[in-house]
């Protein structure tokens, strides 16, 4: 990667934005550097302290300073693709779950884009080598950011509206920014701390300002803690992901963790295939299925490494606010989800928290100045 796509660290400001911390040195300051392998997440001391960042893995993440900004280019149109893509596959998959069960169409379409990276990993000729010491990050990375995100993300959004989820992602790049200054990775100014706030205030506004107010029924309210933890699953994934992207290609990370993942996903969701009659899916049942594993999962998926290889995890992060934004927008005019002012409003709260939570750091300084 060129150095001159990276931002150096700095202990002094604020925390980096909150999707940059893929790129970021993310240098441990605390004996509790990183996250447990799985969807049990022991929450002890010694399985946090297990996955710390190797010394190696910290001196080589040092970043050196930015020359100059890329310009907007191709890179940038494709990641704004990516956005509309995953904005609508929210509603797509909800579309899906007439034709088939959550487990039963998620366990499809990872088979299909499964066996679609392996095919070309093998024309490639990059293979399915790689070096034994990234062994255990590419494996974490792969329960974390295919098994156990699926599991907890396709059970929330079978529970809850496609719009709702799409508006409580919103909050993925500020559960970054938490995470990444609780395992203390980056130091959290006061204004950050607001952001944070704002942002819970404005996903609180999203949730109870839903056209049926207050009355929640019990899976919607499981609902929506399930796409939180989908949402700590994706941080995670996000602040671990780019030290395995030294030693090998974009391309390669999304094929492994996907058919790693898909592996790791089958114990919970094989009896649902096996009792589905897809003799009874309809054409439009396996265009949802082949939209959501061709598009969602390969191309969106590639393009978004191959962004953080060529232009940074924080310009690439920036782009994922995007998302939500594409998903309400689908989720209302194809399924007719109704929204709210109450919900508008709290939208904006989050994504202004987001700003604070990744540049309030500019403020004090221009004020030290």
């Amino acid at each position: 990667m060129k150095n001159k796509d990276f931002y150096k660290h700095n202990q002094k400001t604020e925390i980096q934005p909150a999707s940059a911390c893929i790129d970021t040195g993310l240098e441990s300051t605390s004996a509790a550097g990183s996250f447990p392998a799985d969807q049990t997440l022991p929450p002890t001391h010694e399985a946090i302290r297990a996955l710390t960042l190797s010394d190696e893995d910290q001196v080589s993440r040092k970043l050196e300073s930015v020359d100059q900004p890329v310009a907007f280019g191709l890179t940038d149109l494709l990641m704004i693709l990516t956005t509309i893509i995953w904005g609508a596959n929210v509603p797509v998959i909800k579309v899906s779950f007439s034709q088939l069960t959550p487990h039963a169409f998620n366990l499809t379409r990872f088979l299909i884009s499964s066996t679609i990276y392996a095919f070309i990993l093998w024309r490639s000729g990059e293979g399915f080598r790689i070096k034994r010491k990234d062994l255990p990050r590419v494996i974490l990375l792969s329960l974390i950011g295919i098994t156990f995100y699926q599991i907890f993300f396709i059970t929330g959004l079978s529970r809850t509206s496609a719009s709702l989820v799409s508006m409580s992602n919103a909050m993925t790049p500020v559960l970054i920014a938490l995470l990444s200054a609780v395992l203390g990775f980056e130091r959290l100014r006061p204004v950050g701390w607001l952001g944070i706030l704002l942002s819970v205030g404005g996903l609180y506004a999203v949730i109870l300002g839903r056209p049926d107010g207050t009355d929640f029924r019990g899976s919607e309210v499981s609902g929506i803690f399930f796409i939180i933890l989908s949402g700590l699953m994706w941080a995670l994934y996000t602040i671990y992901a780019r030290p395995a992207l030294k030693n090998m290609s974009p391309l390669k990370m999304a094929a492994l963790t996907n058919i790693l993942g898909t592996t790791f996903y089958l114990p919970f969701s094989w009896k649902h295939l096996v009792q589905t009659d897809f003799s009874r899916v309809s054409l439009g049942g396996w265009l949802g299925v082949l939209y959501s594993a061709l598009l969602a999962l390969v191309l969106a998926s590639v393009i978004w490494y191959k962004s953080i290889e060529r232009i940074g995890g924080a310009r690439t992060g920036v782009f994922s606010n995007l998302t939500p934004v594409f998903g309400v927008l689908t989720a209302c005019i194809f399924l007719h989800d109704r929204i709210t002012w109450i919900q508008v409003v709290g939208v904006p709260i989050i994504f202004f928290g987001v700003y604070l939570a990744r540049n309030g750091h500019k403020f004090s300084d221009k004020k030290n100045r």
